[in-house]
């Protein structure tokens, strides 16, 4: 126990007196846990600039423009007489969409035949081109709704009966989860996840390779590599679960994400998923010899545990295999397990799928940490 006691002290000497791993343990994750979330604390977009064509200028086309600049998404800031103009102000990144009526849109209304319009937005940004398409979509639905109704009171319907015709079955849309769909709320608290892991990937990795710029391997050389793995598992793990509990409660108050589930179902979640990381961030720290090899190895690694997590793309979009690929790394059931506790109130029985999958990780990158460090040590007896 005191040879423990005396890896884990050396430890943690190592990240406190070392300013990088300050940084990249506790002053990125803090960094990165407010930044990302104050970008994104407006949630949705609203009020976006776009420009509309009216060539018919009647009564009803007029009215279709006002609708549309009293969605919160839209803001009608230009009404131009051609496309041509319309470009232009898009080139000029004064607008991010346009509306196009056409010529004989009352004559059309007022004859009964079907009108058309024509959206024109920016597909480079897509929560741009999503909301304006669905703000033209709000718009047109309901210009198409009124015109139904008032050609049934002509007929000799009254408005009742006319809204049962126009409208048969009345549906109502209860956004789960997210109440204010929000882009904020759907990604970040995976993200966050996600970032945690890098992060003690990379710090864990740099501490290894500082250990053998140092000689400090040397000194603990003739130490059991089970004895050494677990006494450092134990600092990080240390050093971690109360800065997850600060992300996952401060901060989901602080920026008003939904809260549910409780603190101990996210403990139990919590020690594979740390363990998990931290036995594979040993894995690597063994294996470097100088410190600036973790952030060359470790950071490109990012991009494919984002692809892979079910993030960026579900998995009902993606491979089979790239899935299953997915399942060696920690974050992918971490993040479904954490999300679904705390957002969504979710119990340990309904994650106990991504669980076991973190005890299986937890025990596997247990084995190739030790046999890592079996390997240094063995390696630095023979020198």
């Amino acid at each position: 126990m005191k040879q423990f006691w005396k890896i884990t002290k050396t430890e943690f000497l190592t990240v406190f007196r070392d300013g990088g791993l300050l940084l990249i343990f506790f002053g990125a994750m803090l960094i990165y846990g407010t930044l990302y979330p104050t970008i994104y604390a407006p949630e949705v977009v609203r009020d976006l600039p776009v420009a509309v064509v009216d060539l018919d200028d009647t009564p009803p086309s007029r009215e279709l423009v006002r609708m549309l600049d009293a969605t919160p998404e839209a803001a009608v800031r230009y009404t131009v007489g051609s496309l041509d103009e319309a470009r232009q102000l898009f080139l000029d990144r004064k607008i991010y969409g346009a509306l196009y009526i056409p010529q004989g849109y009352e004559k059309r209304q007022l004859a009964g035949e079907q009108n058309q319009v024509s959206m024109y937005a920016d597909g480079g940004y897509f929560l741009l081109y999503s909301d304006f398409m669905g703000a033209v979509g709000k718009v047109a639905g309901t210009v198409g709704a009124e015109v139904q109704i008032g050609q049934l009171l002509a007929r000799g319907m009254n408005r009742q009966q006319a809204q049962w015709v126009a409208q048969p079955v009345p549906y109502a849309v209860d956004v789960l989860y997210n109440p204010y769909g929000g882009y904020a709320t759907a990604i970040l608290p995976a993200v966050l996840i996600l970032i945690a892991q890098q992060l003690l990937l990379v710090g864990i990795g740099m501490a290894g390779g500082t250990w053998y710029e140092r000689g400090t391997w040397r000194r603990f050389r003739d130490y059991s590599a089970v004895r050494v793995v677990f006494a450092k598992a134990a600092a990080y793990l240390f050093l971690y679960i109360p800065l997850m509990l600060y992300m996952f409660s401060f901060q989901y108050a602080f920026f008003g994400y939904p809260m549910r589930g409780n603190h101990i179902e996210l403990l139990w979640i919590f020690l594979p998923y740390l363990l998990s990381v931290i036995f594979l961030g040993l894995t690597f720290g063994a294996l470097f010899h100088r410190r600036e090899s973790s952030m060359m190895v470790l950071i490109v690694s990012s991009v494919f545990f984002l692809i892979v997590s079910g993030i960026s793309w579900p998995r009902q979009g993606m491979p089979e295999w790239i899935y299953a690929l997915g399942r060696l790394v920690p974050s992918s059931s971490g993040i479904d397990a954490l999300v679904r506790i705390r957002t969504m109130g979710g119990s340990l029985a309904d994650v106990a799928p991504e669980a076991i999958t973190l005890w299986v990780l937890t025990a596997v990158y247990g084995c190739t940490a030790i046999l890592a460090t079996l390997r240094r040590t063995r390696s630095l007896q023979r020198g």
